[in-house]
């Protein structure tokens, strides 16, 4: 990025995540039980005070802000599991 050889987006961008233990998918359906889904908004250079998130989750589900202040800067977003109701 530094070169110029990368580019930054010029607008914040999202990454959809569905996963699970390896356990948990079937090899022969393609069938996944028991994923979670996690939620991630990219936001180079994000802080706290420019997006009013705090740095930690501060209940079960509720977005926080990582790596502040850094073109790795992102919105986290994991929806609580039926197991951590």
């Amino acid at each position: 990025m530094k070169a110029g050889k990368l580019k930054m987006p010029g607008h914040p961008t999202t990454l959809y995540v569905f996963s699970a233990s390896a356990n948990d998918y079937n090899t022969k359906t393609g069938e996944v039980s028991n994923g979670k889904f996690r939620y991630v908004v990219y936001l180079p250079y994000a802080t706290a005070e420019s997006t009013g998130l705090p740095l930690k989750p501060e209940a079960p589900g509720m977005p926080w802000l990582m790596d502040p202040g850094t073109h790795r800067a992102h919105i986290m977003i994991n929806p609580p599991s039926d197991k951590e109701d």
